[in-house]
């Protein structure tokens, strides 16, 4: 038995969108996977005398940690180094801080742009990946970031 006939559903839930990353305004080109994170750690304050049990009374949190993690799709003419602008073929030769932009348009304005930039992204990890199924080349990148800003434009 078949399914039966529906309509479109309406639902107001957009899964269009236009993704690029810029390394210090250099676009990336193509990129397989963007990842970006932030963790912190975080204390929970008990009470010392406590009748009923240890009860939290306040949580502070420490300092915010971000990174940022790109796969990119080698082509014949360039690796992620060339990729992000620079001339250099090591990890041990990266030894200056990027900044990475990750800008969407927004789908429900289209003039409307979502822009974060990772500031001072300092390279940690260099990988490559060669996957002769697929017949392609991925690169992996991972940076510790020192500050994390947006904006949005209309």
């Amino acid at each position: 038995m078949g399914y039966p006939q529906t309509a479109v559903p309406k639902t107001a839930h957009a899964v269009w969108y236009a993704y690029s990353i810029h390394v210090n305004g250099v676009p990336l080109g193509s990129f397989e996977k963007f990842g970006a994170k932030s963790t912190r750690t975080v204390e929970r304050i008990r009470e010392i005398l406590f009748s009923r049990g240890a009860e939290v009374n306040e949580i502070v949190w420490g300092g915010t940690d971000s990174d940022v993690d790109l796969s990119h799709v080698e082509l014949y003419t360039a690796s992620i180094y060339e990729a992000l602008g620079v001339q250099i073929f090591a990890l041990e030769d990266f030894n200056f801080p990027v900044t990475i932009t990750e800008v969407m348009t927004l789908p429900t304005d289209p003039g409307g742009l979502r822009i974060v930039d990772y500031v001072d992204a300092v390279c940690s990890n260099w990988g490559k990946d060669l996957d002769v199924t697929g017949a392609k080349v991925i690169e992996t990148m991972s940076f510790a970031v020192r500050k994390v800003q947006g904006r949005r434009t209309s």
